[in-house]
C-alpha cells in the first residue's frame, strides 16, 4: 500500500512518460510484466525495450504505486496498482494514498 512519501519521491516516480503510460495501463487492471511490455508497445508509438518495462515496473514498485503478487496456477509475476489515487499536503509536504 502506498504509505506516506515526501513529494520529491512522488514527483521523481512519477517524472517519466513511460511510467505513466504503465500506469494508464494498469488502471484497466493487473498484469503480468510479458502483458504490460506487449500492451505498451500495441497501444503506444514510443515503443519500448521488454528490459526497459521491466525496469519501470520495478522503479513503480519500489515507490509503492505497484503492488506485485506471484501467480502460483500461470507461473507468473502481475502488477496492480497500489491506490486509485494520491492526496498531496502541500502545508506538510507529503503525500499519501486515496482511495
Amino acid at each position: 500500500m502506498l504509505g506516506t512519501m515526501e513529494i520529491e519521491e512522488v514527483a521523481k516516480a512519477l517524472s517519466s512518460d513511460t511510467r505513466l503510460k504503465i500506469i494508464r495501463l494498469l488502471a484497466e487492471g493487473e498484469a503480468s510484466a510479458v502483458s504490460v511490455f506487449k500492451k505498451y508497445n500495441e497501444r503506444f508509438s514510443d515503443r519500448r525495450e521488454r528490459a526497459t518495462i521491466y525496469r519501470e515496473l520495478e522503479v513503480l514498485y519500489k515507490s509503492n504505486f505497484l503492488v506485485k503478487t506471484y501467480r502460483e496456477d500461470s507461473k507468473e509475476i502481475v502488477y496492480r496498482l497500489a491506490a486509485r489515487s494520491i492526496n498531496i499536503d502541500l502545508i506538510t509536504q507529503t503525500v499519501s494514498a486515496g482511495p
